[in-house]
């Protein structure tokens, strides 16, 4: 009887150490998509905060233009690829619709980032916000971020799709692309609070572990298990 007690106990520990590799594995696998997705999005910007024109739905491209001129940015047509509303138009402009510009050029793209702080100082456009196009995991881990890591962080902000954040104790920047950069600082990740449930293996009950290198013994990815 305690034989076979023994090694249904090996059984199960077995069953939990396959179940525990997998779930690694697939979350390992959902920041990888994300950098490839992140990459894919590196000549876009999100315009915010602009309204949208009664009379005609595809205003996107001549607002570009418009701010870009304001901007004093020079553009010229060839180096759009597409610009356009995300979403269906809006009954107010309490909340339009963002838009979204793809450029040919990633030089270009970065024109209007370095001068999006001047928008501030042109009349109509000191609402008007302009950001980076992130993935939703980046999106949600940032916001987690500004909310959730006061005690470590004293500021966040991001560049080429990936997250700065200022260390409290040393002020020294750091860069954040996945739950693993939080882990490194000392900080357990809690999935409620970070929106990204739906892309990794997780339930109510997760916590954090990291995923080691088999060769270095090193954290690899900060990894959720359930």
């Amino acid at each position: 009887m305690v034989e076979y007690e023994n090694k249904l106990n090996q059984h199960e520990e077995k069953k939990e150490q396959l179940r525990v590799e997998m779930v690694q594995k697939t979350n390992l696998l959902v920041f990888q998509l994300d950098r490839q997705e992140q990459y894919l999005g590196r000549e876009n910007i999100l315009i915010y905060r602009v309204e949208e024109n009664k009379e005609d739905n595809d205003d996107g491209e001549k607002v570009l233009f418009k701010i870009a001129d304001e901007l004093e940015i020079y553009l010229e047509g060839n180096e759009i690829q597409r610009v356009h509303r995300l979403g269906q138009k809006r009954r107010n402009n309490e909340n339009p619709s963002p838009i979204i510009a793809r450029f040919v050029s990633y030089k270009k793209r970065n024109e209007f980032l370095t001068k999006k702080r001047e928008l501030k100082n042109i009349k109509g456009r000191q609402h008007v916000f302009v950001y980076e196009d992130l993935t939703p995991l980046r999106y949600n881990l940032l916001k987690y971020m500004q909310k959730s890591c006061s005690d470590t962080f004293t500021s966040c902000y991001t560049r080429n799709g990936n997250i700065k954040a200022k260390l409290k104790t040393s002020e020294k920047w750091v860069t954040v692309t996945s739950s693993d950069d939080l882990f490194k600082h000392g900080i357990d990740v809690d999935f409620k609070r970070w929106a990204v449930a739906k892309y990794l293996t997780t339930n109510s009950t997760a916590k954090i572990l990291p995923s080691v290198n088999s060769e270095t013994k090193r954290p690899i990815q900060a990894t959720i298990y359930t």
